[in-house]
């Protein structure tokens, strides 16, 4: 028993020995490999694989920066390395980030046109700006613009805050959303912004050239997708605008008077449809502008424009029903219904120095016992014509012109045509 306690101990000892030998001679565990932030940056830079993996399998920080100030997931989406990208996504990368140029992570995706990497990116952003410029003054749309891919611009568009004004990138987008017909998208650029859009370099509106230049597509289009129709044309036009417009008196009033609108300037070109659809759309008729106190009726009046005044009065006859005559040779009127003369009455115009203007005008307001307040003389039954300083009234009429400019008629005939001639009726002076 003895012995064999003996030999028990003597083999745990040789045990021990063996085992504290294994110990000491033995090889040391690895240690921890550490990896920087910086060799991250270097191995998305030159696109080695291997090494990303090792860095995202030891969880290096996926937010440092190159001497650029360009994280590895700015440089991954740059070099259209997408893969990449996502592999940084999902390993913690803020993706807004921006380097020393304050470009962006997402601006490289949209420059690129890449939509699954642009809405992966767009949805980790917690800190967007789409206005926001680069030091090269490009905007996340301007880039989306480059890149073309029309989801992006869209999506883009869509995330753009409310704007005072038009930049470069948002004019751009416009432009491109007219020839292309993206109403949608020119519906969307036009609600961002509180200034009506102009063409690139110009100061007058895209509305007011197309009525300059009768392109009934951009008009339609622009005031089909919202555009203002009181939209102001600002105090000094461009040259070009102003050379599309055919009437010098036209001219005047955009160059010497303030805040005209387009209503006016329609108004003005004599174009009777842009009109209706103006008004249809919501312009005032009744705004004046700053300095002459014109209205667009006015306007419409003194540039012989006498369709347009019918439209802004709310109508009137069609000459081919109704309209009145007048002779100034042989001091005469008609009137005329469905084009068959079917009263006539002598009348009295302009003496010499005070010549009664000839042309087409229409009748744009009547008044029972009108007062001159030139000459203080009575004028019953008066029809003013056009907006003007003369119209059509009861008064003395001999054999030859007499007055100071007005059509005199006999009292019973002036009764007449202020019972049957409604307001916008044509009358022709000739």
């Amino acid at each position: 028993m003895r012995a064999f306690k003996r030999r028990f101990v003597f083999a745990a000892g040789v045990v021990l020995l063996v085992l504290f030998w294994a110990i000491a001679v033995g090889p040391e565990p690895p240690a921890r490999i550490s990896i920087s932030p910086e060799e991250l940056v270097r191995a998305v830079t030159i696109q080695r694989d291997s090494l990303i993996d090792l860095c995202l399998i030891e969880h290096v920080d996926p937010n440092g920066r190159d001497a650029q100030g360009r994280t590895p997931l700015l440089i991954a989406t740059s070099q259209q390395d997408w893969k990449t990208a996502r592999r940084l996504v999902e390993a913690g990368a803020v993706v807004d980030l921006a380097d020393k140029n304050r470009f962006t992570p997402l601006m490289a995706a949209a420059m690129h046109g890449n939509l699954e990497i642009f809405q992966l990116l767009l949805a980790r952003s917690t800190n967007l700006h789409a206005e926001a410029t680069c030091t090269d003054r490009r905007d996340l749309l301007g880039v989306a613009l480059e890149g073309e891919n029309p989801e992006i611009v869209k999506t883009v568009v869509e995330r753009l805050p409310l704007m005072p004004q038009w930049k470069t990138s948002t004019r751009r987008a416009l432009t491109a959303a007219l020839q292309a017909g993206n109403k949608d998208q020119i519906r969307s650029l036009l609600r961002k912004h509180s200034t009506p859009p102009t063409p690139e370099g110009r100061n007058v509106p895209f509305l007011a050239y197309s009525l300059a230049g009768n392109n009934s597509s951009l008009f339609s289009t622009l005031l089909g997708c919202g555009a203002d129709p009181n939209t102001v044309l600002p105090s000094r036009c461009d040259k070009d605008f102003l050379a599309l417009l055919p009437s010098k008196s036209l001219r005047s009033y955009v160059e010497e008077d303030r805040n005209l609108t387009v209503v006016m300037l329609a108004a003005g070109l004599g174009q009777d449809d842009y009109l209706r659809a103006l008004l249809d759309a919501g312009a005032n008729r009744n705004r004046l502008t700053s300095r002459d106190k014109m209205s667009a009726l006015d306007i419409a009046a003194e540039t012989g424009h006498w369709r347009a005044a019918q439209v802004l009065l709310g109508g009137g006859p069609s000459p081919d029903r109704l309209r009145l005559e007048i002779s100034l040779a042989l001091q005469r009127v008609a009137l005329v219904k469905d084009g068959v003369p079917v009263y006539r009455t002598q009348c009295s115009t302009g003496r010499p120095g005070y010549s009664t203007k000839r042309g087409e005008f229409v009748i744009t307001n009547k008044e029972r016992n009108h007062r001159s307040t030139i000459y203080h003389v009575d004028m019953p039954y008066f029809m003013r014509l056009s907006c003007l300083d003369f119209g059509m009234h009861a008064g003395y009429v001999p054999d030859h012109p007499a007055s100071h400019g007005c059509i005199r008629l006999p009292e019973d005939a002036a009764r007449r045509f202020f019972s049957e001639l409604p307001v916008g009726t044509l009358v022709t002076v000739q």
